[in-house]
């Protein structure tokens, strides 16, 4: 149990954003903990259920400590009769800060950005496997919204809107930013300074803040201090690296070179600085080039619905500088029109800061405004959403307001149906229950597909794009084919495992695609999910020691060459020239030269179709003669190779490496081809045989068999699927009738098979 709390603890308003973990926490360290609140909701009940929590009324948890929501009222009934039994009563900052007493707390501080900051730095903790318990202020998308395993860190987040901020000793302090808020509490900006100045000066070891701010609350920090971003300490570069992920580099006091983090703008990349600043001053190490997979966090830039024509996101974003940082991130996309519907925050906070709301919704495409969402506030003159939509029409005449008794959402869901269109909900009042009453419109419009639209998004970021009708042509070597029904290309492990597990409950197909070489696209397209792992994450090259490397399957051959031979790995020559990509070598076996890839691997991770992920050694595996039956119904995410032949000179491995490559010159053909196209009959070869039997040249429409080599059909322009297909009817035919040879395709027939189209 924690020190100084009673045995039995009342938690009040425990359905809320910091109230739910720390109701959690609670009963986890040992208190019998029961909980009460005006709507908890399906999911707040489950958690508090599950973790052990009873939930009713205070009169019904006999005597016990309140512990409530600063939100919740002082007339509330719970209240008033703690007080008349001479109950402890605590605030939701009061009681954690008897949990943090005598712990080494990291406090995440600051005016907006303390959830996500705190939720990066749990899991960059976690990560590099740095033990501590934490409280985040919010709910993780996946994972428990707080640890108590007693162990001597704690990370949380800060409130300041109540004051209890004065209550903290923290060992390390993160400020993430300070804009004036809180009127109520605050009513100057030197007021609200002034918390944090407190809070510095209490700090017991290291203060990490915002350059920003650092010359203002410098002077009260008696420890060391890091600020983070121009001007400060620390330097902060931010790089594109691929959609949705960015390289992140720290210069100057603490110096990190291109760490990876799963998350687009310039306030997520300053996030994660702070959290990758504050690892480091609890003593984690990070790696250069390590790849950190945040997890979402709900409320925070959550997308409830991604289909290839609406989207709906939703963001806790209640400041006009949190806003800024939205839209910031948030972007545009070509093509689609985008509807931002916002719900302003308390009445104080509107009639202060309506004019600054009103600058930063300036530019939306199309702004509705809701009802102001009170919190325990009562109506103030000029903090009203007929105030706030006057100081907006000052600048856009593309507003409108929609009180909540004419049905917002049935608005927004005809409104999503004239072209591609992008929802964004801004507010912290009811935008997570209005996006959710969106999305489960949408879902029962989509009788096949919205199941999927919905697990994607609980995965999705800003970025993700799923689309439909995709033209396969253009993603295959021989460049013939139809369209996918739909085509998606996941940016992480966790968007691939949504997908294929949402495919697989709604019994849709869902077809892997690697760099479209050895395969064939039928005309009249596919059905089903198209998923191909052509984002940079799935092509790292990571050095394990002793000539081994783990290597995403998305990395094409001739780059995984190319690597190996900066590195000095000896051994992966011969597969140069492949026209592919990992996975699909280990699909098919691949080889050239004279070896197989599975000469050179070690270990495969896959995942099945139904979304589980499986290790397997190369001992464990059957494969053979251009198969690897594991891999037939499931998708290769990375290999572990090991080089035999140890480690070697670069210029060397680079000679070998330019002789297979003019021996391919010289031997197959430069026009489109899906590479060959029958597998070799035993103890002969599929192109020695066409070549004798005089087919070389034949041609169907704008398909050819090729002069240069008899085993290749080429695509001399215009050729569709059926004209290879009738090709490769005919060489068996011919090949049956003069040789007695059965000839068997080596291409795969993508969404079907050979046995149903050549009966």
């Amino acid at each position: 149990m924690i020190e100084g709390l009673p045995k039995r603890i009342h938690c009040l308003g425990a359905a809320g954003a910091g109230m739910l973990p720390l109701t959690l926490y609670l009963a986890n360290a040992g208190h019998d903990v029961s909980a009460e609140d005006s709507d908890f909701g399906e999911e707040a009940l489950k958690l508090l259920e599950c973790g052990g929590v009873r939930i009713g009324s205070y009169s019904e948890a006999g005597e016990a400590g309140l512990v409530y929501s600063s939100a919740i009222a002082e007339d509330h009934p719970a209240r008033v009769l703690a007080r008349a039994q001479g109950s402890v009563c605590l605030r939701r900052g009061e009681c954690l800060a008897l949990i943090s007493r005598g712990r080494k707390l990291i406090a995440i501080a600051g005016s907006h950005g303390k959830t996500t900051t705190c939720g990066m730095l749990i899991d960059v903790l976690d990560t590099l496997g740095f033990g501590c318990d934490y409280l985040l202020g919010a709910q993780f998308s996946s994972g428990d919204p707080y640890r108590s395993d007693g162990n001597e860190w704690l990370v949380a987040e800060i409130d300041e809107s109540d004051g209890t901020i004065d209550l903290f000793e923290p060992e390390i302090t993160v400020i993430v930013n300070v804009d004036h808020d809180h009127h109520a509490r605050y009513a100057t900006e030197e007021a609200y300074f002034a918390a944090f100045e407190g809070l510095v000066a209490r700090t017991r070891g290291q203060v990490i803040l915002n350059a920003d701010v650092a010359e203002r609350l410098r002077s009260f920090a008696s420890v060391p201090l890091l600020s983070l971003g121009e001007g400060g300490e620390v330097g902060l570069k931010a790089e594109r690296a691929g959609s949705s992920w960015t390289s992140l580099s720290l210069t100057g006091a603490v110096t990190l070179d291109g760490a990876l983090i799963n998350r687009s703008g310039q306030m997520n990349a300053c996030d994660a600085g702070f959290a990758f600043l504050a690892s480091g001053s609890a003593g984690a190490r990070i790696e250069s080039g390590q790849a950190f997979e945040f997890r979402s966090i709900k409320r925070r830039q959550r997308c409830w619905y991604n289909s290839p024509n609406i989207q709906v996101f939703e963001d806790y974003a209640h400041h006009p500088e949190e806003i800024d940082s939205v839209f910031e991130s948030f972007g545009t996309r070509k093509g689609w029109s985008t509807v931002v519907v916002f719900q302003a925050h308390r009445y104080s906070r509107t009639r202060e800061l309506k004019r600054a709301f009103a600058r930063s919704l300036a530019n939306c495409e199309e702004l509705v405004l809701l009802d102001v969402y009170a919190a325990s506030e009562s109506p103030l003159e000029g903090g009203m959403a007929e105030d706030l939509l006057s100081a907006c029409r000052e600048r856009t005449e593309k507003v409108v307001y929609v009180p909540e008794s004419s049905d917002p959402i049935g608005m927004l869901a005809e409104r999503a149906r004239r072209g591609p269109t992008r929802i964004l909900f801004l507010g912290a009042g009811n935008g997570d229950r209005h996006a959710k009453a969106l999305r489960d419109r949408l879902v029962k419009s989509e009788p096949r597909w919205g199941s999927v639209y919905e697990s994607l998004a609980e995965v999705s970021s800003f970025e993700t794009v799923i689309r439909e009708e995709e033209p396969m042509a253009s993603k295959t070597t021989l460049r013939v084919g139809g369209v996918a029904e739909r085509y998606f290309e996941p940016e992480s492990l966790s968007q691939l495992l949504a997908v294929l597990k949402a495919c697989y409950a709604a019994d849709i197909p869902a077809r892997p695609l690697g760099r479209g070489s050895n395969l064939l696209v039928p005309d009249e397209g596919v059905s089903g999910l198209v998923i191909r792992l052509g984002h940079p994450y799935w092509s790292r090259f990571e050095l394990l020691g002793e000539g081994r490397a783990r290597l995403g399957a998305g990395m094409r051959i001739k780059a995984l060459c190319g690597q190996a031979a900066k590195e000095g790995l000896v051994g992966f020559e011969f597969l140069e020239g492949i026209p592919g990509s990992l996975g699909g070598v280990l699909r098919m076996n691949a080889g050239a030269m004279g070896g197989w890839v599975f000469d050179v691997v070690e270990s495969i991770r896959y995942v099945t179709l139904k979304g589980e992920v499986l290790e397997a050694t190369k001992g464990d595996l059957e494969f053979g003669y251009r198969y690897c039956r594991e891999l037939e119904s499931a998708i290769a995410i990375d290999a572990v190779l090991v080089s035999n032949k140890g480690i070697g000179s670069q210029e060397e491995i680079r000679r070998t490496i330019d002789t297979y490559q003019n021996k391919r010159k010289e031997s197959q053909p430069r026009e489109p081809s899906a590479g060959c196209i029958f597998k070799n009959p035993e103890g002969d070869s599929a192109g020695r045989l066409i070549d004798e039997l005089g087919l070389k040249g034949a041609v169907v429409g704008g398909a050819e068999i090729s002069h240069t080599h008899g085993n290749f059909i080429i695509n001399r322009g215009g050729a569709r699927s059926s004209d290879v297909i009738e090709l490769v009817k005919f060489v068996r035919k011919v090949a049956r009738e003069r040789k007695g040879v059965d000839l068997h395709p080596e291409v795969l027939l993508f969404g079907t098979s050979w046995e149903d189209t050549l009966r």
